[in-house]
């Protein structure tokens, strides 16, 4: 009877302990519940911004000061990634920070957007214009051409996606996040990427959407990531650049051409047909020059600039290509600038294939400027090279002394672009 007594007992508080167990923990779901996605259908894309008061306002901003960008949101057939009034906030604290390091005020972004409105002086008109400029180019990029739900970016590791202006490559890759411990078990997302224009993806700048696939009467909208920062990283950078002074070749009238030891035997276009010294001067880092050299024999090229009449020039500039990050044994190492007053200073001459410009045999060449063991860590870098000069020369080049590493082995030189400059300050 007492065992019977002690085994009710024991049920009991079984029971009971179950129950509290029951109402005081929630069993966990394997499945992500997610907010059902709200058609807008009603609403253009640049009205479905405004409904979501205080959280799209910076983006407002932006489009409403840029000409033709609402008109974009409200008439085009778009894809917005949207990034919320918190990604802002992070790109200013940024800045600001920075600025505050260098002793500067803070600048916020209506300030930066109205360009030179209220701005005195030549120089401080200039950078107000390019910050302008840059976050046009920035806030463009959230912008693609053509409807593209997170399914169209399910095939292998996603696709490229140009951006409403300039058709800037970006690039879109579906995703599931992990959800209560189940890993790609949650809501599908997008990862979207700024690609930097490089094929590397290790160079990309990244970001991730909480929302997708909401739908406006004319476009799709996904909502990014509060996390992510306005212009990927490129916010701060472009605010505060210091672009280098400008390009002084005059390509109608100006001549300009490659030259290498006759001995060596190498001419333009004989690595690439497409990928020749005309190259440098298309304004696009996308094309390059590539040819030969021969670290044995000292056969590298020289880079010549005759320009139309006498002219001062006290900086240069060259930038590395496409896969240089790949071939870092074809980026300039070591080189030098020359210049010479001669009044011919160059010539025709037989070459392997027909006749070519050449340096006159005659003319006195004076070095400005020499420099060695340069790194370049990326593609497309672009590196500014100041010197002293104030004489008009008739003749300038840009002799090439190393590639690589230095060694005897390298056997490609190649930049995507290099010019001549002259800074006035």
């Amino acid at each position: 009877m007492k065992r019977s007594i002690l085994f009710g007992k024991c049920l009991v508080a079984m029971v009971i302990a179950a129950a509290i167990v029951q109402t005081g923990c929630k069993r966990e779901n394997p499945y992500y519940n997610t907010t059902p996605i709200v058609n807008t259908s009603n609403l253009t894309t640049y009205d479905y911004l405004k409904s979501k008061t205080g959280v799209y306002d910076s983006l407002l901003l932006l489009v409403n000061t840029f000409p033709g960008m609402k008109t974009i949101l409200t008439d085009s057939t778009v894809t917005l990634f949207a990034p919320s009034n918190a990604s802002f906030q992070i790109a200013v604290q940024n800045l600001n920070v920075i600025r505050k390091n260098a002793g500067q005020g803070p600048v916020y972004l209506a300030q930066l957007a109205t360009g030179a409105k209220g701005t005195v002086g030549a120089q401080a008109i200039a950078k107000a214009q390019r910050d302008s400029a840059n976050l046009d180019t920035m806030v463009s990029k959230y912008i693609i051409r053509g409807l593209y739900v997170a399914n169209d970016f399910a095939i292998g590791d996603g696709q490229t996606i140009n951006s409403v202006r300039g058709g800037y490559p970006m690039h879109g890759q579906r995703i599931f996040a992990n959800a209560e411990g189940f890993e790609n078990g949650g809501v599908e997302a997008i990862n979207f990427a700024n690609t930097k224009r490089s094929l590397f993806v290790s160079f990309w700048s990244l970001t991730q959407t909480t929302s997708v696939n909401i739908k406006t009467k004319n476009g799709i909208v996904h909502l990014l990531s509060p996390d992510h920062v306005f212009g990927f990283d490129e916010y701060v950078s472009r605010m505060t650049l210091v672009p280098p002074p400008p390009i002084i070749f005059d390509l109608a009238h100006d001549v300009l051409f490659p030259y290498w030891p006759p001995n060596s035997q190498y001419y333009d276009g004989q690595v690439s047909a497409g990928e020749v010294f005309r190259k440098l001067f298309d304004n696009s880092v996308l094309t390059k020059f590539i040819c030969y050299v021969n670290a044995s024999s000292n056969y590298y090229p020289s880079l010549y600039w005759v320009p139309a009449k006498p002219t001062v020039s006290n900086a240069y500039t060259m930038t590395t290509a496409n896969d240089s990050k790949l071939y870092q044994d074809r980026d300039p190492r070591a080189f030098k600038i020359e210049a010479t007053l001669d009044p011919n200073p160059w010539i025709t001459v037989s070459g392997p294939n027909g006749p070519i410009k050449a340096p006159n045999p005659t003319a006195v060449w004076v070095q400005l400027d020499v420099r060695q063991d340069q790194d370049w860590t990326t593609n497309y870098q672009q590196k500014e090279f100041d010197f002293v000069n104030n004489t008009a020369y008739t003749g300038y080049r840009l002799v090439i002394l190393q590639v690589g590493t230095g060694s005897s082995s390298q056997s490609l030189f190649q930049i995507s672009e290099w010019s001549m400059r002259y800074k006035t300050n």
